[in-house]
C-alpha cells in the first residue's frame, strides 16, 4: 500500500515539475507575441506561439488516441475470433477424446513399459 502511494507521489511531483516548468516558459513576453505561420499554402492569422505549440500538442494527442483506439478494437475482434475458435477446437477435442479415453481405460497395460522400446 505504501509503495503503490510512493509511486503515484512520485508520478504526481514530476508531472507537476514539468507543467510547471511549461507554463513558466510559455508564459514569457517572447511567447505572446502573435505571429503568422505558414501552412503548406495556407497563410494562418496571427496567433500567440504558444497557441501553436498548444494546437500542435493537442493534434499530436488526437493522432495517437486515433490509432491507440484503432489497435485496440481491431486486436480486441482479433482476441474474441481467436476465443472463438479455441472453444470450437476444444468442443471437438472433447467430442473426440471421450471415446479414445474409454477405449484406453478398457485395455490392461501390457507390464512395466518404463524403458519404452529400447532394445540392447
Amino acid at each position: 500500500m505504501i509503495m503503490v502511494f510512493i509511486k503515484w507521489a512520485i508520478v504526481f511531483v514530476i508531472s507537476f515539475a514539468v507543467a510547471f516548468v511549461i507554463i513558466l516558459t510559455f508564459s514569457q513576453p517572447q511567447f505572446r507575441v502573435p505571429v503568422s505561420a505558414l501552412i503548406f499554402t495556407y497563410q494562418t492569422k496571427a496567433l500567440p506561439i504558444w497557441a501553436y505549440v498548444g494546437g500542435a500538442l493537442g493534434l499530436g494527442l488526437l493522432a495517437g488516441l486515433s490509432v491507440a483506439a484503432y489497435y485496440f478494437v481491431t486486436l480486441k475482434a482479433a482476441i474474441y475470433k481467436k476465443d472463438r475458435q479455441i472453444k470450437s477446437f476444444e468442443s471437438e477435442r472433447g467430442m473426440s477424446a471421450a471415446p479414445a479415453v474409454q477405449a484406453a481405460e478398457q485395455q490392461e497395460p501390457a507390464g512395466d513399459d518404463s524403458f519404452g522400446n529400447y532394445l540392447p
